[in-house]
């Protein structure tokens, strides 16, 4: 995969280093420096930018991405003021404050709640555009991550402070965080984004995902035995996906996820371990009552050896249906493990799934989803800046504006991300197995061979390359019978055959990668008198 994303850069790199050499005469000129900037861009991560109405567990989710608890502050009122832009460096270092007025200050990390909490008395973070501060987990090596406050908080400079950093920085990406009420909730959310964004951000299922937040709240002992991961994927297809079209050509994917137990995945320790064993103690039919709600679990019960204090601590960390959901854990297996712990965290709660796809559908895209936000944006700059030019420096940016164009329609990245978008619009009409094919072919499903080609694990490349040229074949013959047709598809069916000759060329490319490798190994081995099954740490 990084050699993909690596291929791919080294193309746009390519192209930006061209288009600056027409522009030789404008190197005085902003636009000039844009182009500049954009190569530099191209280097950095892409920017996910975590947006929400108030109380949707935006700072939590954030955290639990990040798999600490602290990284940026989260409580049960309206809490986020600033924004927090996270990047990849020591959590220990002074943090940034930049101001709307372009003046920045490091401050140290201890203060944070200073400049970016609703609880600080702190006058001047009214005046702050951003706050970037740092953290060493590796995801923030290809993904910055941004903290926004509520779009609807109850003071109004936060929401600004949201929609005035969207409309300047147009990150590349977007989860969007809602509770409780789906349709409502997330229509509304939609087009407060699309309206902070002046209408530029083109928001659609390849760069947008929205995350039901709160699930765990929907959870009742009545009703413990209840898949409520599953339950809430069926209710967010009949009362959301399946009524509303306009969703599903804004998304890519709608997920139930449970933000807190998400960040306990990653949190959980001993203390919780020993914690969870005295619960699983209690005599059956009292503690079955406890859940009834929160209030009642944590109230004083003489017959309950735990303190309430410790089970309000174990409420705030893995709220009701997680501490039921380790409980049975326990109950089946009194030697469960952190670890045994943590994967169930993380299978109940949805966040696996959540931290899967932000990796496959945006980590794995990240190039091309920057390469398209840094083309869109210097096309729209260039198109305004040939209206106040003539003569030497017109024809330059007319044939910058050719370059940049021509590289558009020229890369098959580009043809295949257009066609997932008509696709996602509504636009190509298929079947529901060619559908599957299509999507899974340019990398919806992942990135590997055999995700591509929807093929089962135990299979070799030789068979991986005839089933893409077979598939190849018939695609080919869809693009010859429909090419006078239908044009529209017929362009969608080129590039399906181009995707799997390139796939074709990759899987042959890895296999003779594979096989220098291994002879790599074995001469090393031999060199220094290590058997296959030896360790050469040992």
């Amino acid at each position: 995969m990084v050699q993909l994303q690596n291929g791919l850069k080294d193309k746009v790199q390519n192209i930006l280093r061209e288009s600056l050499k027409v522009l030789a005469g404008q190197k005085n000129t902003a636009f000039y420096q844009r182009v500049v900037n954009a190569t530099e861009r191209l280097q950095e991560p892409m920017q996910l930018a975590i947006i929400g109405k108030i109380s949707s567990s935006k700072s939590t989710l954030v955290n639990a991405l990040l798999g600490e608890s602290e990284v940026v502050r989260t409580g049960y009122m309206e809490e986020t003021y600033n924004v927090s832009w996270l990047k990849y460096g020591d959590p220990s270092s002074d943090i940034k404050v930049v101001f709307k007025d372009g003046k920045i200050t490091n401050v140290p990390i201890a203060t944070w709640v200073d400049w970016a909490s609703h609880q600080s008395k702190n006058k001047l973070k009214t005046k702050v555009k951003y706050i970037e501060l740092y953290s060493n987990h590796d995801i923030l090596k290809e993904i910055n991550i941004i903290d926004t406050p509520g779009l609807d908080a109850k003071s109004e400079i936060d929401s600004q402070n949201t929609i005035a950093f969207l409309k300047e920085v147009r990150p590349d990406a977007i989860v969007m965080l809602f509770t409780k009420s789906i349709a409502e909730n997330t229509l509304s959310l939609v087009s407060d984004f699309q309206n902070a964004g002046g209408g530029n951000y083109g928001l659609s299922p390849l760069n947008a995902i929205v995350v039901l937040s709160k699930v765990d709240l929907n959870w009742s002992v009545l009703n413990s035995d209840k898949d409520l991961i599953a339950d809430s994927v069926r209710v967010i297809k009949n009362t959301l996906s399946d009524k509303y079209p306009q969703v599903r050509k804004s998304l890519f994917s709608i997920l139930p996820v449970s933000a807190l137990m998400g960040l306990a995945s990653s949190t959980i320790n001993d203390e919780d371990l020993k914690d969870i064993m005295s619960l699983s103690q209690i005599e059956e039919g009292i503690r079955k009552k406890m859940f009834i709600s929160q209030d009642f679990f944590v109230s004083d019960k003489s017959e309950v050896d735990i303190s309430p204090e410790k089970r309000q601590r174990l409420c705030n960390k893995f709220g009701l249906f997680g501490i039921y959901t380790l409980l049975n854990v326990m109950i089946r297996n009194k030697d469960v493990t952190l670890s045994m712990f943590r994967n169930t965290l993380l299978q109940n709660s949805g966040f696996g799934t959540l931290q899967q796809t932000i990796k496959s559908h945006f980590g794995k895209r990240a190039t091309l989803i920057k390469t398209q936000t840094i083309f869109q944006d210097l096309l729209k700059q260039v198109r305004s800046e040939k209206s106040k030019v003539r003569g030497e420096a017109l024809m330059e940016l007319c044939a910058f504006e050719n370059i940049i164009s021509t590289a558009i329609l020229n890369m098959h990245e580009y043809r295949e991300w257009e066609c997932l978008a008509k696709y996602y619009d509504g636009k190509l009409e298929m079947d529901e197995q060619t559908s599957a094919e299509f999507t899974a072919v340019f990398g919806e499903n992942g990135y590997s061979a055999k995700q591509r080609l929807q093929s089962p694990s135990a299979v070799s490349s030789a068979e991986l390359i005839r089933h893409a040229t077979d598939r190849a074949l018939y695609w080919q013959e869809q693009y010859n019978l429909f090419s006078t047709i239908d044009p529209e598809m017929s362009k969608m069916y080129r590039v399906v055959v181009s995707s799997y000759n390139q796939l074709i060329k990759a899987i042959r490319t890895a296999e003779r990668n594979y096989k220098v490798a291994l002879e790599v190994v074995r001469q090393s081995e031999y060199f220094l008198g290590v058997s296959e099954s030896s360790s050469l740490e040992s």
